[in-house]
């Protein structure tokens, strides 16, 4: 299921991606953004709804059909993403938790399977995310807690390690 296409990418992590949907996503998911050397795995940060500026006056539900040609595209929904690294190859997994190279605009964005969020929280056969120290102050809390769940679905044998993730966010 494609959530939408990057349309900015204002640095190597940070990316804006025009959601197909403005039902789909929601903040703290994590995301896969396909490349040519290996996917980037995100995480929404934020989502904006905007309605064009010119439609405001016309949107009761009961007037929309006399303004069909711009029924499908008066409003726009956005995700903000993080980028967080990139997936491994199954070689060499050092350095997995840095984006060399950003998406490129029009790149789609993706919900991450089960198997890319194991495989990306998996460092040397064992669950880890290495990375949420270095973030940890970049993210809001309800960020955080959502990966952490996620995570936690996907690896139940990093529940330990995540409640002591999640203490220490509710903390501070």
């Amino acid at each position: 299921m494609r959530l939408g296409n990057i349309i900015e990418v204002s640095s190597a992590d940070r990316y804006i991606a025009k959601l197909t949907d403005e039902d789909v996503g929601f903040i703290g998911l994590f995301v896969s953004i396909p490349a040519k050397e290996s996917a980037i795995i995100g995480v929404i940060t934020g989502l904006t709804h905007s309605v064009r500026e010119e439609m405001l006056g016309f949107l009761a539900p009961d007037e929309k059909v006399k303004y069909q040609p711009y029924i499908e595209d008066y409003k726009n929904s956005y995700a903000i993403i993080r980028g967080l690294g990139r997936l491994p190859d199954g070689g060499d997994q050092a350095g997995r938790y840095t984006i060399d190279k950003p998406p490129r605009i029009d790149d789609p964005v993706e919900p991450a399977s089960r198997d890319e969020i194991v495989r990306f929280h998996t460092v040397h056969g064992k669950p880890g995310a290495p990375y949420l120290h270095a973030i940890r102050d970049v993210l809001d809390a309800p960020v955080i807690m959502s990966m952490t769940e996620q995570i936690e679905a996907a690896i139940p044998e990093s529940g330990d390690m995540l409640h002591l993730v999640r203490r220490y966010v509710t903390r501070t």
